[in-house]
């Protein structure tokens, strides 16, 4: 039995043996069903083709369709313009102005070949040039729309495929523009130099008083001279009108007269400069002065793309409303905003005032909007006596002239008597010069540019190269750097900001007086003559002169006594007394009010600086792009060391300066570089309660801006209220900043030191002294 059972499980399969047969079936079937497959395959029919075709045609379809309403992962080159006349005019100054320039003539070093680098491509929709991708194709930008699609969809296959596999095109460095390599350059004929405004025989007549010795155009305020700025823009408007033939036609949009004199729209002396210039003449930005017209721009635009032509909002031609809407008044960048006007209205009237051919041919808006040209577009020119761009377009008669003589021969603010006096010889330094700089000047800025551009002497062009630190990449936007500005400046100036952190902030603390001198223009415009605070460069002034200006800081001092009625220090209010009796506390106060006025006309006594908080911060490709912030450097605080010194001035007391304040102040009223040192705890805890206080009253001036919806930023980047939004916000930040920063620095010294609430420590911030206390000192003064 026990046999029978073995030899059953030898010649029975197991459960195990079964499976491994089944599956070795199914194996074999799997090989010989792939096998028959092989041998039966069969080519796709004819119709099966047609269908597939078919798809792809409607799906190239509809990609081709939906292109035009994909955002263009960089800035399209070739985007849709061929309906816009104003776009195809921009494309062709663009491509054809500076980077086709040849000269009539090889004898002149001077005049060279305009060039492009052949990687650059026209940008007309932002008024710039890009870097070319590898497969753009010039010829293509005259094809149709078709194109233009291709390469919005060619860029986002590229950019998706990147994306999913991890790829990077190895061409990309070669096709790229390497650092250091030429990028443009613009030839001296197609630059306008206010040299060649001031060698305009019109010019030299009318406002410069050359023929018949009658004085030079000034302020009427001040007598100060104009800037050669003003005399730029005369020139370019000039140019204008004379292209026009003495045809009024209003094709800015503007209001335009009749020309009343030949004398205006005689051109002969620049006539074969004029229809060289037309192109660019022509595509110079013009401005409105009117809200109306700005209200239907930004209406059109957000609706149907820019329908006005060539409109663009600068803070210098916002109505009044407008701009106290968005900057409290007499806050930092309000006040910059409004001595810009005045400057242009001042030189408006000065110039209508001298020259009636002028006020009957140029209405202020047209002024403004040329004036607002030369400001924001004009670039730099460091020139010597050798540079041949200097004798360039000058008068046969006057070519032996020394530019040195020649340019003490112009009464500005910048040449005649306030060259500056370095020049005793035309050999000592460069001349500085302004020039409008075609193409150049539609480069946007950045601190951190991809491009450098420098004036080259041996040639007299502006030479322009990729940057030393990095090369340019296929669809990169062209950027330059105009400068260091900061946010405030770069609004009032410019009409745009940073908005990434790449710029310093700037807050003014004279909240107490009005300054006069220097208002951030430099000698381009003061409400004082120069002499009364530029000593250094500027002449003095005529006696007359001297008896107005003296009028006017007299006064300017009844308000500087405003930031004497705290007597900080002090436990009772010092009086100052009518008579003659001498008494150390008045008399300290009389030094204080004295130093006061000297200092009160020179901003960087009143101005704190917060640096930038991302130096490294780069560039956006497009204006519409939100910034990419860099890295934040920003370890060093707010730079307030001569507002302390401003304030350790105001708080000192008899007992400071070893108890010899008086003799102190005294001593330094003999110096120009005056300034009051640390002269330890005690002083410095009122000096920075001082500044502190300052920084409350400022603030104060912005009112609903420092609530929450006031500081909520607005929806529409890069716009009017966002740019505004930006520096207002900056500047309320750096107050915030340094007060919190003072008051702690402040207690942390009481601490430090065990300082008594005693009579030096005494503070006044709500309950001030009496002004009458302090009026006498008006009387001593004067």
């Amino acid at each position: 039995m026990a046999k029978k059972q073995r030899a059953g499980v030898a010649t029975t399969p197991s459960r195990v043996d079964r499976a491994r047969q089944a599956a070795t079936k199914r194996r074999g079937g799997a090989k010989k069903k792939n096998s028959n497959d092989t041998n039966s395959f069969r080519l796709p029919s004819t119709t099966q083709l047609l269908s597939t075709l078919a798809a792809l045609l409607a799906l190239a379809s509809v990609l081709l369709l939906i292109a035009p309403f994909l955002p263009a992962p960089t800035s399209n080159p070739v985007s849709s313009i061929n309906d816009n006349d104003e776009l195809l005019k921009t494309r062709d100054f663009l491509n054809n102005f500076v980077c086709n320039y040849k000269p009539k003539s090889s004898t002149s070093d001077v005049d060279v070949d305009g060039y492009c680098h052949p990687k650059l491509v026209a940008a007309p929709k932002e008024r710039t040039q890009r870097v070319a991708y590898d497969n753009y194709n010039p010829e293509s930008l005259h094809v149709s729309k078709i194109y233009s699609r291709i390469v919005i969809l060619q860029q986002w296959f590229q950019i998706i495929s990147n994306k999913l596999f991890a790829t990077t095109n190895t061409n990309s460095n070669a096709k790229a523009i390497p650092s250091g390599e030429l990028v443009m350059r613009l030839p001296r004929p197609l630059q306008i130099w206010d040299l060649d405004a001031l060698r305009d025989e019109f010019v030299q007549t009318e406002f410069l008083g050359m023929s018949d010795g009658t004085p030079p155009v000034t302020h009427r305020e001040t007598g100060n001279p104009l800037d050669s700025g003003a005399f730029l823009a005369v020139h370019l408007i000039r140019l204008k009108h004379g292209l026009r033939g003495g045809a009024c036609i209003d094709s800015d949009g503007q209001d335009c007269k009749q020309p009343s004199s030949s004398d205006w729209t005689n051109m002969k002396q620049y006539e074969p400069r004029m229809h060289l210039l037309q192109p660019y003449l022509d595509i110079l930005p013009a401005r409105h002065y009117d809200i109306d017209l700005l209200a239907r721009h930004y209406d059109a635009t957000s609706k149907s793309g820019s329908k006005t032509k060539h409109v663009h909002d600068h803070p210098l031609i916002w109505p009044k409303s407008t701009l106290e809407s968005l900057f409290p008044k007499y806050t930092h960048t309000y006040d910059l905003i409004v001595h810009y006007r005045r400057m242009i209205q001042s030189e408006y009237d000065a110039l209508g005032q001298a020259s009636k051919v002028f006020a009957q041919n140029v209405e202020f808006s047209e002024y403004l909007n040329m004036r607002v040209n030369v400001l924001s577009r004009a670039f730099g020119v460091s020139a010597s006596e050798n540079d041949k761009g200097l004798q360039w377009n000058k008068a046969k008669e006057a070519a032996r002239e020394s530019l040195l003589d020649e340019l003490k021969s112009y009464e500005t603010s910048n040449f005649g008597k306030y060259l500056d006096n370095s020049h005793q010889s035309s050999s000592d330094a460069a001349f500085r010069l302004r020039s409008m700089s075609p193409l150049l000047d539609m480069y946007n800025s950045h601190p951190n540019p991809n491009v450098i551009w420098r004036y080259n002497e041996k040639t007299s062009s502006f030479d322009i190269r990729a940057s030393n630190k990095l090369s340019l990449s296929p669809g990169d936007a062209i950027m330059v750097s105009y400068g260091k500005y900061t946010e405030g400046h770069l609004l009032a100036k410019f009409g745009y900001v940073n908005g990434d952190g790449s710029s310093p902030t700037e807050v003014n603390l004279a909240v107490f007086h009005r300054q006069l001198g220097d208002l951030g223009l430099g000698r381009q415009y003061s409400l004082l003559p120069f002499y009364a605070w530029d000593t250094v460069s500027s002449p003095k002034g005529e006696n007359a002169e001297l008896v107005k200006t003296k009028q006017v800081i007299e006064m300017q001092s009844k308000e500087l006594l405003r930031y004497l009625i705290f007597d900080d220090g002090y436990k009772e209010c010092v009086k100052v007394s009518d008579n003659d009796e001498y008494n150390q506390h008045e008399e300290l106060k009389l030094l204080k009010l004295q130093h006061l006025i000297r200092i009160a006309n020179h901003r960087d006594a009143w101005v704190v600086r917060l640096p930038e908080k991302f130096p490294n911060a780069k560039p956006p490709q497009r204006l519409t792009d939100r910034p990419e912030l860099g890295i934040d450097t920003s370890k060093v605080g707010v730079n307030a060391k001569k507002m302390l010194s401003t304030c350790r001035l105001l708080s000192l007391t008899v007992d400071d300066i070893g108890r010899g304040a008086v003799d102190y102040l005294r001593d330094g009223l003999s110096s120009d570089m005056f300034q009051v040192e640390n002269d330890g705890p005690t002083l410095e805890y009122r000096a920075m309660m001082c500044v502190a206080r300052m920084c409350g009253v400022a603030m104060s001036r912005y009112g609903e801006h420092f609530s929450p919806q006031g500081r909520q930023e607005p929806r529409e980047f890069r716009s009017r209220e966002w740019n505004a939004w930006y520096v207002r916000d900056g500047e309320m930040r750096v107050l915030g900043i340094l007060r919190q920063t003072l008051l702690a620095e402040a207690n942390k010294i009481k601490r430090q030191y065990n300082l008594r609430n005693d009579a030096a420590m005494t503070i006044r911030e709500s309950e001030t002294c009496p002004m009458d206390y302090s009026l006498p000192l008006l009387k001593k003064i004067s």
